[in-house]
């Protein structure tokens, strides 16, 4: 008996292959006593899933501790980038080219993946600092106007005037 081959739909020059890819980073942040933020970075697609857990100092901005899972990868050697996210313990999220050390640091020397996670959480440090001043804000003074104390803040903190997240 003889079987048709299964259909292929052959791509004319006049049509465009897509080739789709969706790569998504989450960052959440938890205050911790002692001036602490605890960010967990997770960092999802098709191929790779990583995540990582991070304390920062939030007035000095220094990682004091990092933890991390390679949840999917393609290659065997890339768990060895875990230890590698121990180079950040000690290194400022603040500064000129904090990013470009992380991406040396993590990044070249382990997993570009871990550092573009560290560097997006990282990113979010100002947001900690804003969020930490106002839940104390908020002990003292319970109907304090929110909105005021954010416009207040960002004018007091030139760092922050050009993050569009603030605006």
């Amino acid at each position: 008996m003889a079987r048709a081959a299964p259909s292929c739909r052959a791509w004319s020059s006049e049509e465009e292959l897509m080739i789709t890819l969706s790569r998504s980073q989450l960052v959440g942040a938890e205050l911790m006593d002692g001036g602490l933020v605890r960010f967990n970075g997770v960092q999802e697609d098709h191929i790779y899933g990583m995540e990582i857990q991070m304390d920062v100092n939030i007035p000095t901005g220094e990682v004091v501790a990092i933890k991390g899972w390679m949840k999917r990868y393609t290659n065997p050697i890339c768990p060895r980038a875990v230890e590698i996210l121990q180079n950040a313990v000690g290194m400022s999220l603040r500064g000129a080219d904090w990013e470009r050390k992380v991406m040396r640091e993590i990044g070249r020397k382990g997993c570009e993946h871990f550092a573009e996670i560290v560097i997006e959480c990282g990113r979010c440090l100002d947001q900690a600092r804003l969020a930490k001043d106002l839940e104390e804000a908020l002990k003292v003074e319970p109907s304090l106007d929110q909105h005021q104390f954010v416009a207040k803040w960002v004018r007091d903190h030139p760092e922050m005037r050009e993050d569009c997240r603030v605006s």
